[in-house]
């Protein structure tokens, strides 16, 4: 995608993971990148190896729970690359429980980061984006935004308003010449769950659900999100695009009482 060459990326939320990999795809097909975490150790660590491949990145401090960090992130970009062009926003967490016994903490604390935590690096990046008239944002969101389970509900709430948002700020912004998009990944095998998925009885439930019988990467992931910031999606906008295996479409291997 030659079309990246001198666009300038934020990755909020790239220190690792899904993160990690969109900012290397990116940063493979031309653009500066721009990675923000609050993780400032796995952000030096990836900034590193995107430069010693070739590539343009740097890292700075990035709390999406704080609006004054926020705010000063985008400055610190702006000031680096005197634009934005691309904003990804990947930066998420998780507390599982059963509802009853989920605490407001908890709760808040996920949607603050999944949630409230995209509507202020938007708000800080699309003010810019809307005085240049350009600009592509990507949200992760999650096959919770689509489908849900049980012990994950202020997970699951988060990711459905994080693909309202994004909906919301496509149909808002498309006058303004911004496209707005999500990608919505399916399991994905990354370093810190790879164990936990390929436990004997939870890669056997989620295989079954998932029609190619595997788990995803997250480079495929990246590539999808690099796609969406891409020129050659000029035309979409408002969309959200599964990548999972077909998880969305049904589980074909499930037979009654499997899931027992």
């Amino acid at each position: 995608m030659k079309e990246l060459e001198g666009k300038s990326a934020i990755i909020a939320g790239g220190g690792r993971g899904i993160g990690r990999a969109c900012a290397e795809v990116l940063a493979e097909n031309g653009a500066d990148v721009f990675i923000g975490s609050r993780t400032t150790g796995e952000v030096d660590t990836a900034v590193a190896d995107i430069i010693a491949t070739g590539g343009s990145a740097k890292g700075f401090p990035l709390d999406v729970t704080d609006t004054a960090s926020v705010n000063a992130f985008v400055d610190q970009v702006i000031e680096a690359a005197g634009k934005i062009d691309i904003l990804i926003y990947v930066a998420g967490t998780n507390r599982r429980g059963p509802m009853a016994q989920l605490t407001e903490e908890d709760w808040m604390h996920v949607i603050n980061v999944n949630l409230t935590g995209a509507y202020r690096v938007c708000r800080a990046v699309g003010r810019h984006m809307v005085e240049r008239q350009e600009g592509s944002i990507v949200t992760i969101t999650s096959m919770t935004s689509h489908v849900v389970m049980p012990n994950v509900s202020a997970y699951a709430a988060s990711k459905g308003g994080l693909l309202q948002l994004t909906k919301a700020l496509a149909v808002e912004w498309a006058g303004e010449n911004i496209r707005v998009n999500a990608v919505s990944p399916g399991w994905i095998a990354t370093d810190l769950n790879r164990k936990v998925l390929n436990g004997p009885n939870f890669q056997k439930v989620l295989y079954a659900k998932t029609p190619q019988h595997r788990y995803g990467e997250a480079r495929e992931i990246a590539e999808s999100v690099a796609f969406l910031a891409s020129p050659r999606a000029a035309f979409i906008t408002g969309i959200a695009l599964p990548v999972d295996g077909g998880f969305l479409a049904g589980h074909p291997h499930i037979r009654p009482g499997e899931m027992d």
